[in-house]
């Protein structure tokens, strides 16, 4: 019983923690001047905070909790890093976040780990990669673009997504940065939305000429440091961003965004068991386990074949 007290408040208290990280002295501070972006999160629209609770609903209250704390700091602590948002095309960035937060939760959980600190410091992290994979589908025009699935639907570690190579699951290319001298890359500006979203992307020379494919790109921000957005197809965040129910121009694109986010976070928990799992064998699975709450039925979790 006692242990079980202080796991609670230390899961709890996790809110308090990040936020005075963050420099917030009142909750209602996180996202300040932000709350046009990053799925509008509080005080805008709490979107984060309801995709998380909507895909991780059978886990503890608590835990829930402080995973959307986790979530929504990210906005703070990452306020000018492109890479935690999948903003100004850099895929390869923000896809080495999702990976790189996904190992860093795996190794909190590690036996020899403090359960009250591992647990915290697992969901700090995996809050963190939750974040940017819920943007990625309201900063990018993978929606617009007629992208019906999930960007990865794996268990093993997050995939990177390099420059001008191609995702398999939709076969959309990942623009970033220069394009290839063969290459040739197009959008039609005069377009209304959505058509105006779609980018072709041809690979290869005239003498091995690739059939054209659908460019996936994210909106600019001009305060991030770093913009890998070829300027001849480059949208603005505020021309694409699907972050707000009130954009009626976009009113279906966010709903279809919303409803891929909330997917993304549901299978990134299968994949964070998985990979618990491969690290420390039925201790990891355990740690995680105990993460659920008492009678709910967590997904069955498989990888796409």
């Amino acid at each position: 019983m006692r242990r079980t007290s202080k796991f609670r408040f230390g899961l709890v208290s996790i809110s308090v923690a990040l936020l005075g990280c963050s420099g917030a002295d009142d909750p209602s501070e996180v996202g300040a001047g932000y709350q046009d972006q990053e799925f509008s999160t509080t005080p805008g629209e709490p979107n984060h905070e309801e995709i998380t609770a909507s895909a991780l609903s059978f886990l503890k209250p608590e835990i829930v909790i402080a995973l959307q704390a986790a979530n929504v700091a990210t906005d703070v602590q990452f306020f000018l890093v492109n890479a935690n948002h999948f903003d100004d095309c850099n895929f390869t960035g923000g896809s080495q976040v999702v990976r790189a937060s996904e190992a860093e939760a795996v190794a909190a959980l590690a036996p020899d780990q403090a359960p009250v600190e591992g647990d915290v410091l697992a969901i700090r992290a995996f809050g963190r990669a939750l974040h940017a994979l819920q943007d990625f589908y309201a900063h990018t025009n993978w929606i617009e673009l007629g992208g019906e699935t999930l960007v990865d639907r794996s268990l093993g570690a997050f995939p990177v997504l390099g420059a001008y190579s191609t995702i398999p699951s939709t076969g959309f290319v990942v623009v970033q940065g220069p394009k290839p001298p063969s290459a040739a890359l197009s959008r039609d500006e005069a377009a209304s939305y959505p058509k105006s979203a779609v980018v072709s992307v041809k690979l290869g020379g005239p003498r091995h000429a690739k059939a054209r494919s659908a460019g996936l790109i994210s909106g600019t921000v001009d305060y991030e440091p770093g913009n890998f957005c070829p300027a001849s197809v480059a949208m603005t965040h505020e021309e694409l961003n699907k972050d707000k129910s009130s954009l009626v121009e976009r009113s279906q694109q966010y709903e279809a965004a919303k409803t891929l986010a909330i997917l993304q976070t549901e299978h990134e928990w299968c994949r964070l068991r998985a990979l618990a799992s491969a690290a420390w064998g039925p201790a990891g699975a355990a740690r995680l386990d105990a993460w659920v709450a008492a009678g709910a039925i967590a997904p069955t979790c498989a990888a796409e074949p």
